[in-house]
Parts: structure tokens; C-alpha cells; sequence
């Protein structure tokens, strides 16, 4: 990576401000690698911005609102309506996502030169005007890679920072089983030794009670698609990080190996969240609709079907597909 790395310090050096964003219904780790790299291009001397409505903070989860609550230092943040401010060279850094119509303001790339940084697995519709794009399937999460970076900068981070970073680890591998390698655990220990805060990690990721209820409510409408694969459909409007998280607590239950969570999303389209434990590659079926991801960790979203016709097309790839 050192070659990643060095590429970002030449990119660094020839910009005068930098907005760092995110994706869409921001998660720990769109969150925290975001703040990671703020830090990180502010110890070159340089002016970061963090793309994020902070007026706006009670339409997050409660992840993400604990988190900004809980911050130390100062970040400066923009919004649509504040970052044509910025004057002098300015790059546009992407994080944890590489589809235009998937970042948290579309409009902001076509207007700066833009590098991009992303864990998931290459979609054809990903950004192809950018000055730089690094991706690498490999990793657990962006949190991963930006720990790697400052650890590189011999950078210590803000601790209330390296504990986001290590919340949005947690969060990507679903509690260190899924995507989770041995330099996996060396970035958590590396978070650590920076000074994350292990009981301030748990506060970031409990959920409100409001929250958990709306999930078990959908989960206990689950059903079995095989004797090894369980789909969930969320029958209101809802988020891709709700579609995650569904998908994700399914794997816990006995027996599960593979699980599905399909909803509708604010802007009409429908979402599909896939996990697999690893003997089960998702990434295909995304790939046939429309979406992709890792062998473990997938999703798509599809326009003009209904929920009940994706469903239904999941379910006949399955059918012809190898059992579990």
C-alpha cells in the first residue's frame, strides 16, 4: 500500500482545500474514515472539510448522531449550500463508495477534481471521471485502509476519531467474522494504541430501543427461502443501512448461512442488502441484479420493479443456482 499512500501525499500537496464526503445514510465507517482523512490531510498544513449537513443530524441514525455528539476536535463541515464557498484548488475525495448517484451530493462531482477510495467491489456504474480511483475488494472496510494511511503519516489520530474508525470496522465485519484478515485485527490494535476507547466504541454502536424494535419486527416476518437462506421484506420506506443491518443480524440465528433484506429506498428504487458466512457467493446474485459487492457482503438497487418482483427474481436465481 505504501504506493497507495504515496500517490495520496503527491495529491494532497497540490490542493489547497480538500471535501472529504461520504455516502448516502452514513454508517460508521463512511463516518469514520471520512473524519480519518480530514485529520490526516489537515496534519499536511492544509484545509479539510467534512461533506455533512450538520443541521440536519436528527434525520441520522443514532450511531451517527452519538458520534458527532461525542467529538473533541474541531471539523469543519459544509453542505449543499455552503461548500461553492470554498475558493483556490479544490479536490473532492470520495469515501467508501464509488457510484455518482450513491455519494451524499451527486452534484459536487461533477464540479471538482475527484479521487475515489472504496472497499466494495467494482460496479460499472462507478465515477469515470475522477483524477484517481483506488479500490480494493480485500478490505474489511475504508476504516481499515485509513488507519493503514495514518499509521503510514506516523499521524496519531483524535481518539474520539480512532474509536469511530474502530466502530466502523466493528460495523463492516459484523463483529470480526466477516472480510476480517489478520491485518484486520493489526488496524484494530493499531486504533487502540491511538488511544480508541473501548467502552466509548460500545456507546457508538448501541441503537435505541425504537430502532431495535422496528428491526425485530421485520426480522420475525423472515422467512426461509431454503433450509439455509432467509429473506426479510421491510414493508415501509427505509434506508440501505436498515437493509444492512437486517441482513446482517439474520446470519446470527442457528442455521443461517445466507440472508436477504429487501426494501424500498427514499428515492423510489428498490434496495437488496446479501450476506453470506462465506460459503455462498452473494456478489453473483447481486451481479445478476443489477448490483454487486463481495463474495460475503452485497447489495443492489433496481428501478422500475416492485418489491414482490425482486423478490421473486432472487428467489428463481437461487432456485437455479447451487444450494446451500
Amino acid at each position: 500500500m505504501e504506493k497507495l499512500f504515496q500517490k495520496l501525499n503527491d495529491l494532497i500537496s497540490k490542493y489547497d482545500n480538500f471535501i472529504v464526503m461520504g455516502h448516502k445514510d452514513p454508517d460508521l465507517d463512511s463516518l469514520g474514515s471520512s473524519l480519518g482523512l480530514c485529520e490526516i490531510i489537515e496534519s499536511f498544513g492544509k484545509n479539510a472539510y467534512l461533506f455533512f449537513n450538520i443541521k440536519h443530524l436528527d434525520k441520522y441514525n443514532s450511531n451517527i448522531k452519538q458520534a458527532f455528539n461525542k467529538m473533541e476536535k474541531d471539523i469543519i463541515c459544509v453542505d449543499e449550500e455552503t461548500y461553492k464557498k470554498l475558493t483556490g484548488n479544490v479536490l473532492l475525495i470520495i469515501t467508501d463508495v464509488h457510484q455518482q448517484e450513491r455519494v451524499e451530493y451527486p452534484k459536487a462531482v461533477d464540479e471538482y477534481d475527484t479521487i475515489i477510495l472504496d472497499h466494495h467491489i467494482k460496479n460499472k456504474s462507478y465515477i469515470k471521471n475522477s483524477k484517481f480511483l483506488y479500490i480494493d475488494s480485500n478490505l474489511s472496510s475504508m476504516s481499515e485502509l485509513i488507519t493503514y494511511y495514518a499509521e503510514y503519516c506516523n499521524l496519531d489520530l483524535d481518539n474520539v476519531i480512532a474509536t469511530i474508525l474502530l466502530a466502523g470496522i466493528e460495523i463492516d465485519t459484523n463483529g470480526f467474522n466477516l472480510k476480517t484478515t489478520s491485518r484486520t485485527y493489526e488496524a484494530a490494535s493499531t486504533l487502540m494504541e491511538m488511544g480508541a476507547d473501548s467502552i466509548l466504541k460500545q456507546e457508538l454502536l448501541k441503537e435505541t430501543k425504537e430502532e431495535y424494535m422496528k428491526r425485530a419486527n421485520f426480522i420475525r416476518n423472515s422467512f426461509m427461502v431454503t433450509e439455509n437462506i432467509a429473506m426479510c421484506i421491510i414493508s415501509r420506506t427505509c434506508t440501505n443501512v436498515e437493509l444492512a443491518e437486517i441482513a446482517e443480524e439474520l446470519l446470527t440465528f442457528e442455521d443461517i448461512k445466507v440472508s436477504f433484506s429487501i426494501g424500498k429506498l427514499e428515492d423510489g428504487k428498490i434496495g437488496v442488502s446479501a450476506r453470506s458466512l462465506g460459503d455462498y457467493d452473494v456478489s453473483n446474485i447481486m451481479k445478476q441484479m443489477g448490483g454487486g459487492g463481495h463474495s460475503s457482503n452485497a447489495a443492489a438497487q433496481i428501478l422500475n420493479k416492485t418489491i414482490k418482483e425482486v423478490k421473486q427474481d432472487i428467489i428463481d436465481i437461487i432456485n437455479k443456482g447451487e444450494k446451500i
